[in-house]
């Protein structure tokens, strides 16, 4: 297709531009001619990805009395990143979107850059999720949603955004389009992807991403499924969204036929093309080496990325897809020179207060599926198990699973924390053990909660839904429940808060508004013979009930001095009842 005939058709003018936004009623500011916009900022950059309603020429970013030039992302014109370069650390700066000509394309915003790499830094809140893709008119011919409707998504992400986070992390699944995947074949799946998907055309893999009928095609998907969930509502909120299995257009699943993973050529540019459109990459840090998979010349990255709120805190994000390998034993979800990155940052201890691992497949749970770190499959019974081996399952991701929790756990000052989606569910547990190995300082993990899921949980299509898997001890301290939801986490030097939201559609639309947590936790750090004024610090806290247990070692006494015992785990994650909210921010 030439381009002026590409340009003509009009095909990329998707529907989606209808769809409602996502906009408090007190929001006066206006997006004018934006159609989405999705920041990410560091300590002394600005990213933007942004898409406008109609193709543009030449559109600028200004900050101050600074102009930074759009990179053109698309053959039409209408998607565009920004960069800013050389900001201030923890600093608000106001952002204007403008043409060639000096006119704004919509209202200025505030937007922050993150504190110095290795300063102290104030607490941190950060909302994560998991699943938010889907089709917006995704109800079957039985009546049930397979995804929620994007209105209902959009006020659950507003309730969200209400709690005033610093920051937001989508963990993978932006997007549900499935094509050659196994499961496609049986009759329900078939019905799903000509009613549901199939509005979007088709995809023919001898034709270019760009410039032909393909971008069409997958710019009219994304247009809905992405830019119209988020518009502009977290133009001052980071937002960092990660890639899973469906982000590469297919489902995890192996068959003799085939094998959806790693992807092959053609579905690693559609992942690459969704990103390079819609979400930004993750920006430069200087403890994130160039050599890592992925990685950009310029110290920007793809699928593994990091993020640092000053000395408080530093968190690896690893998308466990792009580079998986099948090679039994020696296979891997995370190209080996990552995994070393990954490792080398966890037990870097004096870099940061707080480390979290953010991975795009959970570990301590399992739905038997086939692209986990677990080997359980459904047996006979109905239940997980091991007598039966999982098809095509490589043992080399669960000796890679066993090497990375060893790292989380073999820290000595920091509660080894992971934080993942994917499983369409939420709660946390803490593990144990995992087959041979018993950790001392066991290890914090946490389902985030779905925010797009509809009637398509694990054990509707599955028959289970997020379960323990037979070779690990997970300690479930909120089971994990088939619900929509989101986390939100409230970090300082002296611990973490974790509260979790739940929603299901029979709970009834108004109940968004003033959703509640249905669990709170509270992450302590304990004082392991500390010389500095931190002992004083903490006796303050709890003198006004901020803590309620406090554990001070006179000497260090080094990891599983007072974890050993699951009663002493009370003074280390415990669920508490009847807190005090956090008081709002000021935006």
């Amino acid at each position: 297709m030439k381009r002026r005939d590409f340009i003509s058709s009009g095909a990329l003018f998707s529907a989606s531009a209808v769809l409602p936004r996502l906009v408090s009623a007190a929001d006066s500011w206006s997006d004018g001619s934006i159609q989405h916009l999705i920041p990410f900022s560091n300590h002394n950059s600005i990213l933007l990805k942004v898409s406008f309603r109609e193709p543009q020429e030449g559109p600028k970013l200004r900050i101050g009395r600074s102009l930074f030039d759009g990179q053109q992302r698309d053959t039409l014109g209408r998607f565009w990143s920004f960069k800013a370069e050389g900001l201030e650390s923890h600093k608000e700066y106001e952002l204007t979107l403008q043409d060639n000509t000096g006119n704004r394309f919509a209202d200025s915003w505030p937007l922050r850059t993150t504190p110095p790499i290795d300063a102290d830094a104030e607490p941190l809140r950060i909302l994560i999720y998991t699943c938010a893709g889907g089709p917006d008119d995704a109800q079957g011919l039985d009546g049930t949603w397979r995804f929620l409707p994007i209105s209902t998504r959009q006020r659950i992400l507003e309730r969200a955004l209400s709690l005033s986070p610093d920051l937001a992390i989508g963990v993978g699944d932006q997007v549900y389009w499935d094509q050659n995947t196994p499961r496609n074949n049986r009759p329900s799946a078939l019905q799903a992807r000509e009613n549901i998907w199939g509005k979007y055309g088709s995809l023919d893999e001898d034709l270019p991403i760009y410039g032909s009928a393909n971008e069409a095609a997958i710019t009219g998907c994304l247009d809905e499924q992405i830019a119209s969930l988020y518009g502009t509502s977290f133009r001052s909120v980071p937002l960092i969204l990660t890639q899973d299995d469906h982000d590469y257009f297919v489902n995890d699943a192996a068959t003799d036929e085939e094998i959806t993973l790693p992807p092959r050529n053609f579905t690693a540019r559609l992942g690459r093309a969704q990103q390079s459109l819609y979400f930004p990459e993750f920006l430069p840090d200087p403890y994130r080496p160039n050599y890592i998979a992925g990685a950009f010349r310029d110290g920007s990255s793809e699928s593994y990325g990091s993020f640092r709120w000053g000395s408080l805190l530093e968190m690896l994000l690893y998308d466990c897809r792009r580079y998986v390998t099948l090679a039994g034993p020696s296979a891997v979800f995370i190209e080996t020179q990552t995994e070393k990155w990954i490792k080398n940052r966890t037990s870097d201890e004096n870099s940061s207060r707080h480390l979290i691992h953010i991975p795009s497949t959970p570990m301590g749970w399992s739905a038997g599926k086939w692209g986990e770190w677990y080997p359980d499959f459904i047996q006979s019974d109905g239940q997980l198990g091991i007598e039966n081996p999982k098809p095509y399952w490589q043992s080399g991701w669960f000796a890679q699973h066993q090497r990375i929790l060893t790292s989380l756990a073999s820290q000595r000052q920091r509660v080894p924390l992971m934080i993942s989606g994917d499983l369409h569910a939420i709660g946390s547990g803490t593990i144990h053990r995992s087959a041979a190995l018993n950790f001392d300082n066991p290890v914090e993990t946490i389902l985030s909660g779905p925010v797009g899921t509809g009637s398509a949980w694990p054990s509707a299509s599955r028959g289970i839904g997020s379960t323990v898997p037979v070779n690990l001890q997970v300690e479930e301290r909120s089971s994990p429940i088939e619900k929509n939801g989101f986390t939100i986490l409230d970090i300082d030097p002296f611990g973490i808060d974790v509260r979790q939201f739940a929603w299901l559609p029979e709970d009834g639309l108004d109940t968004i508004n003033n959703l509640q947590p249905f669990s709170e936790k509270q992450i302590i750090v304990i004082n392991d013979g500390s010389t500095d004024t931190t002992k004083d610090k903490l006796e303050n806290l709890k003198k006004f009930k901020k803590i309620d247990n406090l554990i001070h070692h006179e000497i260090n006494k080094g990891k599983g001095a007072e974890k050993i015992r699951p009663s002493k785990r009370k003074h280390m994650m415990r669920t508490k009842q009847n807190r005090t909210p956090h008081p709002p921010r000021k935006s």
